[in-house]
This record gives C-alpha cells, sequence and structure tokens, in this order.
C-alpha cells in the first residue's frame, strides 16, 4: 500500500463524518486519514457516545478504498483495523490488552479504545470503508464513565499523541497488506478475544455468566451461556459486560 497522508483538524463533529464530508467534495484521497483534537460528537457503534477531552486522545478516521478483486467476508476489514489497534497499544504499554467483541480494546481490563467501520457498497461489493478509531492516550478523567483507561492511567506518563498515530500506521500498513489472507486475519483475532475463559453477558436483559468461543468471518459472536452448548449471536442481540 501507498504512503498514508494525515490531515489534521483541530475540531470536528466526528472524524468519520469529517470524512464523509470530504468524499462529497471530492477533497479527499485513498488512505487520507484525518486526526482531530477534538470531536463534539464522536460516536461508537449503534450511535453509542465517545467522550474525549480536548487534545488528549487519538482520534482518527481512515478513507480506505480497496482492491477491485476484494471478495473476502466484509469483517476482514474489522480484522485488520482491530488487530492494528490492539498492536498499537501493545506497544506502548505491557498490560494485558485482549479484543472486547464486537468493537472494544481493553488493556488491564478497561476499554482504552473503540473502533467504528462504516462500509459503502457498490454494485453488491463495497467500494470504500471509513475506519474510525480512538484510543485514550492522556485522558486521565473519564466523568462517570466506569471501566475506562488510558495509556497514561496504565503507565503514569505522558505520551506523544502523533508517536500513537504513527504507530497505528505502521500496522495498518502490515495488517492491510493481507486483507486478503482471511485464515491469517481470522486466527489472530480469535487469539487475542477477551471473555475466553470465563465473561458476562446481557441477553434477553438478563446477565449470565459465560465465556467467548470464536467470532466467525461474518462478525457474529460463538458463545456459551451458562452451560448451554455454544450459540451464533448477532452483536444487536448480546453484549459482553465487564
Amino acid at each position: 500500500m501507498s504512503t498514508y497522508n494525515i490531515i489534521k483538524v483541530n475540531a470536528t463533529k466526528s472524524t468519520n463524518d469529517k470524512v464523509k464530508m470530504l468524499i462529497k467534495s471530492k477533497k479527499i484521497n485513498n488512505l487520507d486519514i484525518i486526526s482531530a483534537k477534538y470531536q463534539y460528537k464522536g460516536r461508537g457503534q449503534q450511535n453509542n457516545r465517545w467522550f474525549s477531552s480536548y487534545g488528549n486522545n487519538l482520534l482518527c478516521s481512515l478513507y480506505l478504498k480497496l482492491p477491485n478483486d476484494f471478495n473476502s467476508p466484509l469483517f476482514t476489514i474489522n480484522f485488520a483495523a482491530t488487530l492494528s489497534v490492539l498492536d498499537t497499544i501493545r506497544f506502548f504499554n505491557d498490560k494485558k490488552s485482549l479484543i472486547k467483541w464486537p468493537n472494544d480494546i481493553l488493556a488491564d481490563n478497561n476499554k482504552i479504545s473503540g473502533i467504528l467501520i462504516e462500509n459503502t457498497f457498490k454494485n453488491n461489493f463495497v467500494n470504500y470503508s471509513i475506519i474510525g478509531v480512538g484510543i485514550n492516550v492522556n485522558q486521565t478523567n473519564f466523568r462517570k464513565i466506569r471501566n475506562s483507561t488510558s495509556l497514561k492511567n496504565l503507565c503514569n506518563k505522558n505520551f506523544d499523541v502523533d508517536n500513537v498515530l504513527n504507530e497505528l500506521l505502521k500496522n495498518y500498513q502490515s495488517y492491510f497488506q493481507r486483507i486478503k489472507d482471511i485464515t491469517y486475519l481470522s486466527e489472530k483475532f480469535n487469539q487475542n478475544l477477551y471473555g475466553k475463559n470465563n465473561c458476562k453477558f446481557l441477553y434477553n436483559e438478563k446477565v449470565f455468566d459465560g465465556k467467548v468461543d470464536k467470532v466467525l468471518n461474518n462478525g457474529n459472536l460463538v458463545a456459551c451461556l451458562e452451560t448451554n452448548e455454544p450459540k451464533e449471536f448477532k452483536s444487536s442481540e448480546i453484549k459482553i459486560i465487564f
């Protein structure tokens, strides 16, 4: 892949929305990445809000045009992006860091990153993806948000947000070069899942003990609740709680 081009902005509604605006005005190219100091309406999956203090965290969105012959399962993009973020977080700290399905990274059992991927289709194929990533870098106060952490909280020192971005781009380069290798990406993703031994699930408005089995190539979770056999779930049906 070619070199990434970083476009820095001071503040924006959300970096994903900024990419969409630039697409409409034809002012963005493949592998351009928007990096903002602040989002005043940052979003996570299913329109959950993402709160971040000014200038303290990495808030970025990548505009990715996929090869014309890309025909791997759609969740392959999630595998590659999530592994890139996981490796970035592991590079800067030695606490145990894992993937919490469907779109979070945990470090020391607290949320340190969220990922929001939005795909656009043309003739039944993915035309482009917008890969939004938030990594808590130097923020230490998360208001009333439970179970959140940052690199600074984990390591007791400040980090240069640009260095974190550069490491992320190196990992993007590595994983997106293997975007067609679904076997490699799926296996590595599943090796790093949170909840493999045990965790709690919110399902049908009730809390269950259980464990994660794997994530399928369609993005669905296979999990065991209580003593039941493994069952497949969509992200809209079940939630891992911690």
